[in-house]
C-alpha cells in the first residue's frame, strides 16, 4: 500500500471518529457548548491520522526519497492544519476569535525574556541537532545519508535566500499554533512532541526523527513555560532558516 493511499485511510479514520463523537453527543454543533465533544472529535482524528502516517512509514522501513517540493504544496499542506487548529479549539463554537487566540497561545509573553530565551533556544537546538546528527553518522551513516539525501530532493526548489525564510516562517507559524498552541494545554509536553514527530514522516524512523522529537520537547517546555506559543514560534522558525542557510552555504 502506498504512502497516499495510507493517508487517505487516515484521513477516512479521521473523519469517522469525529463525526462519531459528534453523534454521540446527541446535539448540534451550534450553539450548544460541547467543548469535550469537539476536543475528542479533533484529537481522535489527528492521533489516528498521524499514528496511521507514522505506521506507514514504519512498515517501509525505509527513507524514501519524494519529489521537490513546491510553495503549492507546502500551502495545501499547511494551511488545513492551521484551520484545524483554530477550528479545533472551538472557534465559533465554543469559543470567540478573541478567546481562541488566546487559547491558542497567539498573543505576547509577559515577560519579555522569553523572546531573549527564543533567540537563544535556535543556538541550544542547533547545537543538539549537530550532537545527534554526529552520533547518527557514526551509529547508522547509510541511513544518515539517505536521511541528507531525501532533505535535499524534498526542499530542492528552496534554494535561495527568500524561499529559505518563507519556508521557515511558515512551518513555524503553523506547526506551533498546532502542537504547541492547541494540543500542549490539552495533551501535554510529550505526547504532543511524539505527534509533532510523527507528522515528519519522510524521515522514517531515525535519528532524524530524535532529532524533530527533542526540538518538539524543548518548544513545548518554552509555550508552557512562556505561557505564550509565539516565542516558540520564533525558536522553531530561527531554526529551520538557521539551518537552510548553513546548507545553501556549505553548497
Amino acid at each position: 500500500m502506498t504512502r497516499v493511499q495510507w493517508a487517505v485511510i487516515g484521513f477516512t479514520a479521521a473523519a469517522l471518529v469525529a463525526f462519531a463523537a459528534l453523534l454521540a453527543t446527541g446535539s448540534n454543533v451550534v450553539p450548544m457548548p460541547f467543548e469535550g465533544a469537539t476536543n475528542l472529535a479533533f484529537l481522535s482524528g489527528l492521533l489516528i491520522l498521524l499514528g496511521l502516517l507514522l505506521v506507514a512509514q514504519q512498515v517501509g522501513a525505509q527513507v524514501v526519497p519524494g519529489k521537490p517540493l513546491t510553495i503549492s504544496d507546502l500551502l495545501a499542506q499547511d494551511v488545513p492544519l492551521l484551520i484545524l487548529s483554530f477550528l479545533g479549539v472551538g472557534l465559533f463554537v465554543r469559543r470567540s476569535p478573541r478567546e481562541t487566540v488566546e487559547r491558542l497561545g497567539l498573543l505576547p509573553p509577559v515577560r519579555k525574556r522569553w523572546w531573549l530565551v527564543a533567540m537563544l533556544g535556535i543556538g541550544v537546538f542547533l547545537a543538539v541537532a549537530v550532537g545527534i546528527e554526529a552520533v547518527a553518522n557514526v551509529v547508522s551513516p547509510s541511513q544518515q545519508k539517505e536521511v541528507t539525501d531525501v532533505t535535499s530532493v524534498l526542499f530542492s526548489r528552496f534554494n535561495n535566500p527568500a524561499a529559505i525564510i518563507f519556508l521557515g516562517v511558515l512551518a513555524g507559524v503553523v506547526e506551533e499554533t498546532l502542537f504547541r498552541g492547541a494540543l500542549v494545554p490539552r495533551l501535554g509536553i510529550i505526547v504532543s512532541a511524539l505527534l509533532f514527530a510523527a507528522l515528519h514522516t519522510q524521515y522514517a524512523v531515525s535519528f532524524a526523527t530524535l532529532e524533530v522529537f527533542v526540538l518538539g520537547l524543548g518548544l513545548g517546555w518554552l509555550r508552557v513555560r512562556a505561557d505564550s506559543t509565539l516565542p516558540a514560534m520564533v525558536t522553531h522558525a530561527g531554526y529551520d532558516i538557521a539551518v537552510g542557510f548553513l546548507s545553501l552555504i556549505a553548497k
